[in-house]
């Protein structure tokens, strides 16, 4: 099985849309035909958003570097300044937060204060995605400004550069790929091959632990999906700050499993259990449970309430994370995944029960609806230079969250900017209104 993550390792940037994408779909769906599995491709549109090179020319100096998703084609002039130095006219240097997907509020900041551009200086190399919005909504935010990512410029402060971003950025379709050996509804396990640079743990290991998973159940009759999805890393032709998961939610708009066992780096570190908390008593000695985080493409499924579990390390992977360090992953952790796949499969848990009464709203038919209505993913903001998102019960929680600036529901409405002890009653009025 390590044919897989060879093949999937090879190439760099694998990104939605892209012709080496196509080739690998082929290359996957030769690999896996047999006869007792059928498949469906799922077309997806997307924005394809490739590299051809990105440079900085200091005097006789020309540095590479790498550009930020989803920056689009730029060539900038100035002094190259501190991001709290004078920036207006200039490009802004930075490192990178010690949370590096708060890179974006830099630049936001930035762009507000008229930089021509943001480059990130340190060891890795990073790309991550940058967009024009605060929160994660599904509206259109395209980035403000270029942004890159490089090794070292502390030497360069205060000198006269340009600023090369050389990307291709076009519309056209990927496709999820669904293998599958029952025509009845079943559980899926999924990973995701898209990925920047090598994406040896982010996620070729997990497309190997996935399909391991899924060739054992299937030699052993049991009914199951594979799904291998496009566009985790982004992104939708609109761009929106909401970026990733975007395959996956195009395919879970027309059908839901009826458990996801979800794969997503692992091969660095302890693999941890992220699961519905209504599924944690099935999980019991399995592993390290903890309550859903959004980064996976289980994020869309647990905000509608569905039964879903991603098993991951990427706690363990922050150092490596989109950067060519993640170069290699452990065998011994991809098995490891694939055997908690299989297990966490085979579980047959009953629907959530909650009580919507007890929060001032009517009963709705499906226990998930009623779950999602009371259980969900909140973006919170005490400023604007750092969000974060939580899964928690909405109710509650709002109604003692006044200490923030700004609420969001994720991919949903802003539910206060800095008055927030009404949000509670904003977010009634919106379910009962179903405007959710």
């Amino acid at each position: 099985m390590a044919e897989v993550f060879r093949k999937c390792t090879a190439y760099k940037d694998l990104t939605a849309g892209s012709p080496r994408e196509r080739e690998f779909l082929h290359w996957l769906l030769t690999f896996l035909d047999t006869p007792s599995v059928w498949f469906h491709l799922s077309p997806v549109e997307v924005m394809a958003w490739e590299e051809a090179e990105t440079r900085l020319e200091v005097g006789d100096v020309t540095l590479p570097g790498l550009a930020l998703p989803y920056s689009r084609p730029a060539s900038v002039e100035g002094r190259l300044v501190p991001v709290d130095g004078e920036v207006e006219g200039n490009i802004a240097v930075a490192k990178f937060p010690e949370d590096v997907d708060d890179a974006k509020y830099l630049v936001l900041e930035a762009a507000r204060r008229g930089a021509q551009a943001v480059l990130f200086t340190g060891r890795p190399q990073r790309r991550i995605a940058i967009s024009g919005e605060p929160g994660f909504k599904l509206d259109s935010a395209p980035a403000p400004i270029p942004a890159a990512s490089f090794e070292d410029l502390q030497g360069h402060i205060g000198k006269r550069a340009r600023l090369v971003i050389d990307v291709n950025m076009q519309t056209t379709y990927s496709y999820n790929l669904v293998a599958f050996n029952s025509l009845d509804n079943t559980p899926m396990i999924s990973a995701h091959w898209d990925h920047w640079l090598v994406g040896a743990a982010d996620n070729c290991a997990g497309v190997e632990a996935a399909v391991l998973a899924f060739s054992e159940l299937v030699a052993d009759d049991v009914p199951i999906a594979l799904g291998l999805f496009t566009a985790e890393e982004g992104v939708a032709p609109h761009l929106p700050s909401f970026y990733w998961a975007w395959g996956s939610l195009n395919y879970f708009k027309r059908w839901q499993p009826t458990l996801l066992v979800n794969i997503d780096v692992v091969g660095a570190g302890t693999p941890r259990i992220y699961a519905m908390p209504y599924l944690h008593r099935y999980l019991t000695g399995l592993g390290p449970v903890e309550d859903p985080i959004p980064y996976f493409d289980s994020v869309h499924l647990e905000r509608w309430g569905l039964p879903s579990v991603t098993i991951s390390s990427l706690r363990d992977a922050w150092g490596i994370y989109h950067s060519p360090l993640d170069a290699y992953a452990e065998p011994e952790s991809i098995l490891y995944a694939a055997d908690l796949a299989k297990r966490i499969a085979k579980i047959k848990p009953t629907p959530p029960e909650v009580s919507l009464h007890e929060y001032g709203i009517p009963h709705v038919y499906s226990p998930y609806e009623a779950w999602s209505i009371v259980h969900n993913y909140l973006v919170l903001f005490r400023d604007f230079t750092h969000s974060d998102i939580v899964y928690t019960n909405v109710f509650k929680f709002l109604r003692s969250g006044a200490g923030y600036r700004r609420i969001d529901l994720l991919g949903g409405p802003t539910l206060c900017v800095e008055d927030c002890k009404n949000a509670v009653e904003i977010y009634r009025e919106l379910v009962l209104l179903r405007l959710l």
